[in-house]
């Protein structure tokens, strides 16, 4: 038996045990499903269509030469610049744009990680129940999108700013102190990567709720203030179209959010619903409110933004982090209750990332397994991936005359930028902005040099979205075949096809 003052002691090493076991079994998890996807972060290959597009613009960047100098064309740069400019400026050290985003990428992951776990103990006394939500994030990641680990791409490192604002605004809220030093990383984060915005408003939210106008207004105040900083200075380096490339209207589809929005629920169920119930009870704590309102607008954003063209996984990103913040959390506040930190629930607790995706259980195909097998079969695949991108970067290198590429990545290693960004054009072409003809005429008048289609990123597959059936036509009719590999063609013009059709 035990005394009444034991009691806390008791519980708290019971509850240190089960929080060190789940820590070993993440890690486990995520060491075995995220070995290749980490490796591979070396190979000169493109893993995700805004590599080549980031590079672009993070070599303008590094040669000082502005990234919004004129309006939207064939071409569009509607991220916010600061990300361009970071990895720009190391790359002078470093001598590749492309590697230096993909370690950056990699080296702000595990800072997100770090920050998910610093958050978490805030709340939560046990340091592995930190290391458990830092590792829950980075598992979820390789799971619901892969090919965003160690990609030269903003959105992990506009989230490590995010997340040192939200730190820094829960610590103030812990003090009982203003917060208001919280808000200019909130605006660093926007200028990193625009879709950042649930975790500043999540914190916004929380003070309005309490009517804490003072609190509030200084808070405000100081994230317009550094806002209206980084406006004026990209202003000044990058040019005055910023906001034209910004606010460029894209198209959106029910059927695509729908989709997007109904695979989230579908893999992560379980831990929304636990999101929604705790946020729900605890909406009213000055302390956890910031937590509450956060989740809640994470995932009203993505739902919202889930339909856009172009818009991929990674807008869920804040919305996974948050179910990992507040399903650790939640399950502390129930261990920490007499009697609740037994074996079997511990063992269930170390369970429950495995039953990551629900999917396992209503498809036959486990998603953990696949996970495996499908990284280390893409490590596999990468020297063939790498000697059919080397045959087509020396193609297109010895294009005399402008080229367009699907793979944006290639033309950019064999330093041709495209003349046309292909998504970019279809999605305004769906939107009656751009004339699709126009494009054919090029190909039918054989303007280009070379033209790539196919993209690494969709396998095997040539079925793209990212050109007209028109185009495709016109190519196969005045273009002939320079190189042809499982994932993208080649193709020059053709001299008997110019001749006929003249």
């Amino acid at each position: 038996m035990f005394d009444q003052a034991g009691l806390p002691a008791v519980i708290a090493r019971s509850s240190q045990r089960i929080w060190s076991t789940a820590a070993a079994l993440l890690t486990l998890l995520v060491t075995v499903i995220g070995w290749p996807l980490v490796l591979r972060s070396t190979a000169v290959v493109q893993f995700d269509y805004d590599e080549g597009w980031n590079a672009f613009r993070q070599q303008q960047a590094a040669q000082f030469l502005p990234l919004y100098a004129s309006p939207p064309g064939g071409d569009i740069t509607n991220y916010p610049p600061l990300s361009f400019h970071i990895v720009g400026l190391l790359s002078l050290l470093t001598g590749n744009v492309n590697e230096t985003g993909r370690f950056l990428s990699l080296a702000a992951l595990v800072a997100v990680c770090v920050l998910v776990g610093a958050l978490v103990r805030l709340f939560v006394p046990a340091r592995y129940a930190g290391i458990c939500a830092g590792l829950l994030f980075a598992l979820w990641l390789e799971m619901w999108m892969p090919r965003r680990i160690g990609v030269n791409d903003p959105q992990l490192l506009g989230m490590v700013f995010e997340l040192l604002g939200l730190y820094g605004f829960l610590r103030a809220v812990h003090r009982g102190q203003n917060g208001w030093r919280s808000a200019p990383l909130f605006a660093l984060a926007v200028f990193t990567k625009h879709n950042l915005l649930a975790l500043p408003l999540g914190a916004g939210l929380a003070l309005l709720a309490r009517w804490d106008w003072r609190r509030l207004v200084l808070w405000v105040g100081a994230g317009l203030l550094a806002a209206a900083a980084l406006f004026w200075v990209t202003l000044r380096l990058d040019g005055p179209y910023f906001l034209a490339n910004m606010l460029q209207p894209r198209a959106c589809s029910l059927g695509d959010a729908l989709h997007n929005i109904g695979t989230y629920l579908i893999i992560f169920l379980p831990f929304v619903l636990l999101g929604g119930v705790w946020s729900w009870r605890n909406w009213r704590d000055e302390r956890r409110a910031p937590l509450a309102w956060s989740w809640l607008v994470a995932h009203l954003l993505a739902f919202a933004w889930a339909g856009g063209d172009g818009v991929s996984r990674n807008i869920f990103f804040e919305a996974i982090l948050m179910d990992a913040v507040i399903s650790v959390i939640a399950c502390a506040d129930y261990f920490a209750v007499q009697g609740r930190a037994t074996p079997g629930r511990a063992a269930l607790l170390c369970v429950l990332p495995m039953l990551f995706p629900l999917s396992q259980i209503l498809f036959p195909l486990s998603k953990l397994p696949n996970s495996i097998v499908s990284g280390a079969a893409e490590w596999r695949a990468l020297p063939r991936h790498e000697a059919d991108f080397a045959a087509g970067v020396g193609l297109l290198r010895q294009a005399s005359g402008p080229v367009v590429c699907e793979n944006l990545l290639m033309c950019d290693e064999a330093g041709k930028p495209s003349a046309f960004d292909p998504y970019y054009v279809q999605d305004q072409i769906s939107l009656h902005k751009l004339d699709p003809r126009e494009f054919v005429a090029m190909v039918e008048s054989q303007r280009f040099a070379a033209v790539e289609i196919g993209d690494t990123d969709r396998g095997a597959s040539k079925h793209t979205f990212r050109f007209s059936k028109a185009f495709l036509q016109a190519l196969a009719q005045h273009y002939s075949l320079a190189l042809h590999t499982p994932e993208i063609d080649v193709w020059v013009p053709s001299p008997a096809k110019a001749q006929l059709s003249g």
